[in-house]
């Protein structure tokens, strides 16, 4: 019998880890490797609040607990890594056994010792499993003509592929990879999988696209820091936020933290395409994300000249209120199921305006009955810009501004 070890790269990644450990308690060992990379460390470390040279008080409880109550041996450890080469190569060196399985925080996998049984006694040395990519509302996303179950790469004979070469077969951006053979795989899926990949609460899409903006710009040769996360970064500084405010200014930046990626199509998990085991792991696990979605009221709290995204409901209007004066613009993109990828670029509906505090301001939005494709909802940009006398006492007095997006006549209402 093979010995068998998982390796979690991890980093405040909470939202769904004790389900990913629970479901691999059987193997022989878990290797959880916490820690941030050095170019994302200004922009995360006020958000997470401590000092992350150190390690997180709260994970290695955590998995001190799962490992006493799932009876499984887990060995935390943390570092800070250059970045993801030697993130990944530093906990493949952890494990210890045989079968190595290479597994993100976010995956659920429905695997079983049977399965790595089988791949041990075969001759590959690497195998994948069917990956399914959520989003919320149990939606399928990925590019256009991609298959809804795409096969990924996650377990490895430890003695046959080392540490450095398992890069090669894993899903990454921003590593460099050197081809591989195709004889080096076992022909069929090990198992099959959900990988939650947008799915977070606010503070875990804060921190997951606050490093994705600072990857993309250390990519491209510039400073980890740019554009809205750091106009967001400048006014936090300004005063004294908790976590949670900044989380959730975070968390609405991007397209993509709320779940709906520019250029990206959403489908039905659907059998028999997408097994119904592999749907309902997926539905289980985000429906605390989904009861809300689309939102017909939203309030929050946002930052002058940072964008803020929000899934609403379907509606004859969207009624907008501001508790600072500025220049505002409101940007609609009407999603839908099957429909061509969605262009961030492209707004159906796009209005401007001198928005008044506490005046409520009326957007009309695009009649449904023109499309063709199941409606989700309305991908909605908000973005004010107000003055920097207005925006200093605002960040002094360590408070956001309050903002509310109401949809007038909502659909199924």
């Amino acid at each position: 019998m093979a010995s068998v070890s998982v390796v979690i790269q991890f980093f405040e990644d909470f939202d769904f880890i004790e389900r990913v450990v629970e479901r691999l308690a059987w193997v022989d060992e878990i290797v959880v490797n916490d820690g941030p990379f050095t170019y994302t460390r200004e922009l995360l470390e006020p958000l997470v609040g401590r000092d992350l040279d150190q390690p997180s008080q709260r994970a290695a409880g955590l998995f001190a607990l799962l490992s006493r109550r799932l009876a499984v041996p887990i060995h935390y450890h943390h570092g800070v890594f250059v970045g993801e080469r030697e993130k990944r190569i530093h906990g493949y060196g952890l494990a210890t056994s045989d079968v190595v399985l290479s597994v993100d925080a976010d995956e659920l996998l429905l695997l079983d010792r049977d399965a790595v049984e089988h791949f041990w006694a075969s001759a590959a040395v690497v195998a994948s499993f069917d990956c399914v990519n959520f989003t919320y509302l149990n939606l399928v996303c990925g590019k256009a003509d991609s298959p809804l179950v795409a096969r990924k790469p996650f377990a490895f004979k430890r003695e046959a592929i080392t540490a450095e070469h398992h890069l090669d077969y894993l899903w990454l951006v921003g590593v460099e990879q050197a081809a591989v053979a195709s004889d080096d795989f076992l022909p069929e899926a090990l198992c099959g999988g959900a990988h939650l990949t947008t799915v977070r609460s606010a503070y875990g899409a804060s921190i997951k696209f606050g490093f994705y903006n600072c990857l993309y710009f250390q990519l491209h040769g510039e400073r980890g820091l740019e554009g809205s996360f750091q106009a967001a970064r400048q006014f936090f500084a300004q005063g004294t936020f908790d976590s949670a405010a900044q989380a959730e200014v975070y968390g609405r930046a991007m397209a993509d933290a709320i779940g709906f990626p520019n250029e990206q199509q959403f489908r039905r998990a659907e059998a028999p395409e997408v097994p119904e085991a592999i749907r309902h792991v997926a539905e289980e696990a985000c429906a605390p994300f989904n009861h809300s979605l689309p939102h017909r009221c939203l309030n929050g709290r946002l930052v002058p000249g940072v964008p803020l995204y929000a899934l609403m409901a379907a509606g004859s209007a969207l009624r907008v209120s501001l508790a600072i004066a500025g220049e505002a613009r409101l940007r609609v993109l009407p999603l839908l199921v099957d429909d061509p990828p969605l262009d961030l670029g492209q707004p159906a509906v796009e209005q401007r305006w001198t928005a008044e505090a506490l005046m409520p301001h009326e957007v009309r939005l695009d009649a449904a009955d023109t499309e063709a494709g199941e409606r989700i909802g309305h991908l909605v940009e908000l973005l004010v810009w107000s003055g920097p006398e207005a925006v200093a006492a605002w960040a002094g007095a360590s408070l956001a501004p309050p903002f509310s997006l109401q949809v007038v006549d909502p659909a199924g209402a």
